[in-house]
């Protein structure tokens, strides 16, 4: 991995924002997303951009735009790829700014992003963080029908104050239209490295301990490709989605802070989730179908059965090798 910076400014004193750009892959639409970062009507922050080892030339255009972007800038270029949340730990180390905001180098802002979300938590000191809505566009750029939060089922009105139990029952905040306080980040213990996807995990921790704002309007642009988040963790999760799941729910079931309902909802889906490390060959996936089995008493039998067929080196994967000449020899 190596560093390179470009246009970096001396001056000791901390920036009121951080700024992180992270790129994965996504050159088609970087210079897009540099614009309208520059673009912004506050301009008080520190800007640091991440290539995560793409191999479609995200890296060359990164120095290409930002040599003629006109501000200060770090650019930081992974020769192998960290992953989303080890890349968000990394970046943090370096960040010097009051507040972060980012962004996904396929997505745009609006020129007022962060003038006003920041005007928001000067008038909310107590609140970690502030969020807005988010377009949705496709890869030309064409809007696409319904906001981040409609597409996310957020609740109507979108709520401030406390918002952990809303958030228990979906995520529906838009990490590209969100300034979280870096004070709030490190109370709660920053980003876990280790997990496949960062927002939830980290919406949840800040509700539990601070208020959440909400500022109206859409701010920034989700930009839906095929190669997104939604399109390929969500549709078609390995074993470390699965394995982040299951710790997510983990976090909260014995916490005290779900209702009834919520904490039986909850039982089921992380069971689910240690079913999904089950099928993709996890290593902890016995670990996890033996709680499972501890807590999901009306399928206890079948986690049982399934922890131990793991603890003896059986994953789904291994099984469906196994059997596979077995069904061969049926069939004919």
């Amino acid at each position: 991995m190596s560093t390179i910076s470009m246009d970096a400014t001396g001056d000791a004193q901390e920036p009121e924002i951080t700024v992180l750009v992270l790129c994965y892959r996504h050159r088609p639409f970087l210079a897009d997303c540099l614009a309208s970062v520059a673009g912004q009507t506050w301009t008080d922050f520190e800007l640091i951009v991440c290539d995560d080892a793409s191999d479609d030339g995200s890296a060359a255009l990164i120095e290409q735009c930002l040599s003629t972007l006109g501000r200060p800038a770090c650019f930081v270029r992974h020769t192998c790829n960290l992953g989303l949340c080890g890349t968000l730990v990394e970046l943090l180390g370096m960040a010097r700014g009051r507040h972060v905001a980012m962004i996904a180098a396929d997505d745009l802002w609006a020129p007022e992003r962060l003038a006003a979300q920041l005007a928001v938590l000067r008038q909310h000191p107590e609140a970690a963080m502030v969020y807005s809505d988010a377009h949705q566009i496709d890869e030309s750029g064409a809007l696409l029908p319904g906001s981040f939060m409609q597409a996310h089922q957020a609740p109507v009105p979108a709520p401030s104050g406390k918002l952990f139990a809303a958030l228990v029952e979906r995520n529906f905040i838009p990490a590209m239209a969100t300034l979280i306080r870096r004070s709030a980040i490190d109370a709660v213990g920053g980003y876990d490295a280790s997990f496949s996807y960062e927002d939830y995990d980290m919406w949840l921790r800040l509700a539990a301990r601070f208020p959440i704002v909400h500022l109206p309007g859409r701010l920034a642009s989700y930009r839906i490709v095929a190669s997104s988040m939604v399109r390929t963790m969500f549709a078609r999760p390995d074993g470390r989605h699965f394995f982040t799941e299951y710790r997510i729910h983990e976090r909260w079931l014995d916490s005290g802070l779900l209702s009834d309902r919520q904490r039986q909802r909850w039982v089921l889906l992380q069971a689910n989730a240690a079913y999904g490390m089950f099928c993709t060959g996890h290593p902890r996936a016995a670990a996890a179908l033996w709680k499972a089995a501890q807590r999901d008493s009306s399928r206890r039998a079948s986690w049982l059965l399934r922890s131990f067929l793991c603890a003896i080196g059986l994953h789904r994967p291994r099984l469906v090798r196994l059997l596979a000449p077995l069904k061969l020899a049926h069939r004919e």
